[in-house]
C-alpha cells in the first residue's frame, strides 16, 4: 500500500492510500494463463478440463479480490469561511467512488493517533497506527486504516494545522 499527501495548504489537505490490487490481479491472471498454457501442452486427455477449471478458479479469485479490496482510499479536509468539512471516500473497481464518512469541522474536537502493536509468527511484533477524528462526546472515528506511524503523524499534524484543531500523538 502506498500513501501520499496530494495537497497541503493552510486550509486544505488531501491524502490518498493506494492499494496494489490491480497489479496483484494482473499477475494472478498472467500466472494462471501461463499455467493453463503449460497444462494444455501436456498429452493428457484431461488437459482441457483441468486448464478450464484452473482458469475459472483464477478468474473467480481475481473478481473476489476486486470486490473486497478498494483501489484507493482518499481523504479531504477543507476549512472554509463558513465552516468546512472532512470526508473519506473509497474507490472500487466495480462500484466507483463511494463516500465512507463525512462530517463538518464544527463537529470535531481534534485529531489523534491511535497506536497498536501487532504480532506476527514467532512472536515478532510491529507497530502500526491509525489516524482518528476525535468527537466532542469522547468518541472517535477512524480517518485512515492501520499504517506507518511516522507518515500518519505527519498527516495528523497537517490536518490539525489546516483545521485549526488539536492533534494528539499518543
Amino acid at each position: 500500500m502506498k500513501a501520499v499527501i496530494l495537497e497541503e495548504a493552510h486550509n486544505h489537505v488531501v491524502w490518498e492510500f493506494r492499494s496494489g490490487v490491480l497489479g496483484l490481479v494482473l499477475g494472478l491472471l498472467i500466472c494462471g494463463a501461463g499455467a493453463a498454457m503449460f497444462l494444455v501442452m501436456t498429452p493428457s486427455p484431461l488437459r482441457w478440463p483441468v486448464a478450464g477449471i484452473l482458469m475459472a478458479l483464477v478468474i473467480i479469485i481475481a473478481i473476489l479480490l476486486l470486490l473486497m479490496v478498494p483501489l484507493a482510499e482518499r481523504g479531504e479536509l477543507e476549512r472554509t469561511l463558513d465552516g468546512g468539512g472532512v470526508s473519506r471516500t473509497r474507490k472500487w473497481f466495480f462500484f466507483g467512488k463511494r463516500l465512507t464518512w463525512a462530517a463538518p469541522l464544527e463537529s470535531l474536537a481534534g485529531f489523534r493517533l491511535e497506536n497498536g502493536v501487532f504480532e506476527e509468527v514467532d512472536r515478532q511484533t510491529y507497530r502500526l497506527a491509525r489516524l482518528a477524528a476525535s468527537l466532542p462526546d469522547a468518541g472517535s472515528v477512524p480517518l485512515t486504516d492501520w499504517f506507518d506511524p511516522q507518515f500518519l503523524a505527519t498527516l495528523g499534524a497537517a490536518l490539525a494545522k489546516a483545521a485549526r484543531l488539536t492533534f494528539e500523538a499518543e
